[in-house]
């Protein structure tokens, strides 16, 4: 494992919430949601069905491209969350690997690349956001589709401050947000996982990235925004995105010209 990886917080955090990641995020219907971005991404382009997911956690993110017949590989940085993906019915385990997305290696040209779940906010500085678009450049097709989702000032807001508290009962586990300081725009929040029995706490450490600098991002690594969608609760996709009322923002992006 590289020493950036090592130093990640995210690994850190994925490490001990593997176990229960999977009860954690159970209520989330990832099926009809990489439904709607498959679709989303085809009448942006998409041709194509070798695709790469990067931070594909448990794998719950990539299985339904598998359903469809895509041809498939995936990475995490988190070793525990790769070990459950590779489980999954229908996965060929060597397609799933650690990786850490500012280093991905050379696999071939990918028609699809999709980095879900905010795995995007897990890059604390511009350096690091910077580093994984241009890795993930190298690796998209010359008509490929890359496509990821970010979470907005309203996510962080609701869920990250000092208020921000909810359990998962069926994971028995509670959420905890620790952002004490305003969060604005490009802000660095954190919150916690307390895992009920264990003396086990998975820290989330997240950066906020205003549009304007992740557009800023891709274009350095050689890649152009080619639409930015809100994206509010269940999944559901809108036209025009709004950094306070939607959930997230996706975002379609592929080569520059």
């Amino acid at each position: 494992m590289t020493t950036i990886a090592m130093a990640s917080p995210a690994l850190l955090a994925y490490e001990q919430l593997a176990p229960i990641y999977d009860r954690f995020t159970a209520a989330y219907d990832h099926d009809g949601w990489v439904a709607r971005l498959e679709q989303l991404a085809r009448e942006y382009g998409l041709n194509g069905r070798r695709a790469l997911d990067v931070g594909c956690g448990t794998g719950k993110s990539f299985m339904p491209l598998l359903r469809r017949g895509y041809d498939v590989w995936a990475c995490d940085i988190s070793p525990a969350m790769v070990a459950r993906a590779r489980m999954r019915d229908g996965v060929e385990p060597e397609r799933v690997f650690v990786a850490d997305m500012r280093e991905l290696p050379e696999l071939g040209a990918f028609e699809l690349v999709t980095c879900l779940d905010d795995a995007i906010n897990y890059l604390l500085t511009d350096t690091d956001l910077a580093a994984a678009f241009a890795s993930v450049a190298r690796a998209l097709a010359p008509d490929g589709v890359y496509i990821f989702d970010a979470n907005s000032l309203a996510t962080y807001r609701a869920g990250f401050g000092p208020r921000a508290s909810f359990e998962r009962p069926d994971a028995a586990a509670r959420w905890r947000g620790e952002t004490t300081t305003p969060i604005e725009a490009g802000a660095v929040c954190a919150a916690s996982i307390e895992i009920a029995g264990t003396a086990a706490v998975s820290r989330h450490v997240q950066r906020h990235h205003p549009e304007p600098a992740i557009r800023h991002a891709l274009a350095s690594a050689g890649l152009a925004c080619r639409a930015v969608l809100g994206q509010s609760t269940g999944g559901v996709l809108h036209g025009n995105a709004d950094e306070e009322t939607h959930t997230k923002l996706v975002y379609l992006a592929g080569r520059a010209g």
